[in-house]
């Protein structure tokens, strides 16, 4: 008897171990707030991602100013395709996800693929997503999707966006990163700020350093304010503050 309650025992502390570590790796709900180190981790996207010397570089600049003591642990690698759709990532992730482990995987659509009006492209965002997420939670790393903005002369598209992202990611047991209510927010609230390049889809330098912010925040439960201008621009430390202010305002917002 003693024995077998020893078994028992020694089960339930390796199923409770097991479900900690699950509800640290799945996402309680998209807007939850995540823990753990999250220090190594992968972008998969397009020009969204990669544009401005891609987000990952920005990123790395504000862990360095803002978290100097643990910045030597810290890798940001972007793997984007231009013009590809999320699908396009699913032999990326499958190979590289058996060489390294990720803390935290990223994924970005193809821009406004979650919303368009093909079904067909819409249910293979879907898809792709929930099994690019299930390879991502099988190797150990945490989902965060890359909610992306709306075109410049399309606000009205933030929103739908917006639930798209939340939908897929309650789906998978992702984390959202609400780049694209910053976005909302920033133009509303600087509208001298353009987070546009000419194309008005793409970002400038200024909308890659508000996602970037996003990230930060979003990753490492930490504010912007005060992180490093992006290295050889022209920002000004004004426009930076505003954006880290934003990016951190938008987090708290959307984690609440």
């Amino acid at each position: 008897m003693k024995r077998l309650a020893l078994l028992a025992t020694a089960a339930m502390l390796t199923f409770g171990s097991v479900s900690s570590f699950a509800d640290t790796l799945i996402a309680p709900s998209p807007h939850a707030r995540m823990d753990g180190d999250n220090k190594i981790i992968a972008l998969y996207g397009n020009s969204y991602t990669f544009y401005n010397n891609n987000i990952n570089t920005r990123l790395r600049d504000l862990t360095k100013s803002l978290l100097p003591d643990q910045a030597k642990g810290y890798q940001y690698r972007g793997i984007t395709i231009s013009s590809g759709r999320l699908g396009w990532h699913i032999p990326n992730i499958e190979y590289q996800n058996s060489l390294q482990k990720w803390d935290v995987v990223v994924l970005q659509g193809n821009s406004t693929e979650p919303i368009t009006r093909k079904e067909s492209s819409r249910q293979n965002f879907v898809e792709s997503a929930t099994k690019m997420a299930e390879i991502a939670h099988k190797a150990g790393s945490k989902v965060v999707y890359f909610m992306t903005w709306a075109k410049r002369d399309k606000p009205e598209e933030t929103q739908k966006l917006a639930d798209a992202y939340l939908s897929v990611a309650q789906k998978t047991g992702g984390y959202v990163a609400p780049v694209g209510l910053a976005f909302e927010k920033a133009r509303k609230a600087h509208p001298e700020i353009n987070l546009y390049f000419h194309d008005g889809m793409h970002p400038s330098m200024a909308g890659t350093y508000l996602a970037a912010c996003v990230f930060f925040a979003t990753l490492y439960n930490q504010s912007p304010v005060g992180g490093a201008l992006p290295i050889d621009t022209d920002m000004t430390p004004a426009t930076a503050k505003a954006l880290q202010q934003v990016a951190w305002e938008t987090v708290n917002e959307f984690q609440k």
